[in-house]
């Protein structure tokens, strides 16, 4: 009589269970606390538009200077959200919902855009100087040119038309988590641009469309967690060979 053991399965098991109970997945959707625009087209005092009330359902991204104006047209979005619980590495998307800017001047499938998303050097709610905050102390395009740090190369997207675009901002919340920068700002921008067209393309507001624009961070388990996994999953798959090795010789 054969007697066999189900020991390695077991192991395996029980490895898995240790892994899965241990390092949870921890991944969190956290919307947009607030999303204005800057513009040089603005005119007058009210230099930062998109507040509630402001009836602007749709902001823009250009391109450096568009059409000889100068000063680009930038998106702020701000989030206040406590990433403490976050450890180490993580993977985060940012979700904006792309559109019509309403002037013609439109990223197509023939005439691609690049926008990017970058961190900031400072609070553009705070720090901008307009009617609605007399005491900032710098101009919309003062921010724009001192104040928008380099995007990393994998938060910048092509975009092509309207829908759901998604931007790789992994290293700017880790950032966040870390503390090398406090600002929880984004900035999209078309600084990274080399079509040579001229862009007035337009995302949604998301306080006029709720929902439209988050931040999807997930932490991403360290490598010796894989390695702890994969062998895990090694012993799995060992023990179910033998399993069928031992019934095909029964």
């Amino acid at each position: 009589m054969t007697i066999r053991t189900h020991a390695p399965h077991a192991a395996a098991a029980l490895m898995l269970g240790a892994l899965l109970t241990a390092t949870p997945a921890h991944a969190v959707t956290i919307d947009v606390t607030e999303d204005v625009m800057t513009s040089s087209f603005f005119q007058g005092a009210n230099a930062v538009r998109g507040y509630a009330g402001d009836n602007r359902p749709v902001f823009r991204v250009s391109t450096g200077n568009p059409f000889g104006t100068i000063g680009a047209e930038t998106i702020y979005l701000a989030f206040d959200y406590d990433f403490s619980s976050f450890i180490g590495p993580v993977s985060a998307l940012l979700t904006v919902q792309s559109t019509s800017g309403g002037f013609g001047a439109d990223a197509s499938a023939d005439t691609p855009f690049t926008v990017s998303a970058h961190g900031v050097a400072a609070n553009p709610l705070t720090a901008i100087s307009d009617d609605t905050n007399p005491a900032g102390s710098l101009s919309w395009l003062h921010f724009y040119n001192q104040s928008i740090l380099p995007a990393d190369a994998a938060a910048r997207r092509v975009v092509t038309g309207p829908g759901a675009v998604t931007f790789d901002v992994s290293a700017l919340v880790g950032s966040w988590i870390s503390g090398g920068n406090a600002v929880q700002v984004i900035a999209l921008t078309g600084l990274n641009d080399t079509s040579g067209n001229e862009f007035l393309h337009g995302f949604l507001n998301n306080t006029e469309a709720p929902g439209s624009v988050f931040l999807t961070v997930s932490a991403v388990p360290e490598p010796e967690t894989h390695a702890m996994l994969l062998a895990g999953l090694g012993l799995l798959s060992l023990a179910r060979r033998r399993q069928r090795a031992a019934g095909e010789t029964r």
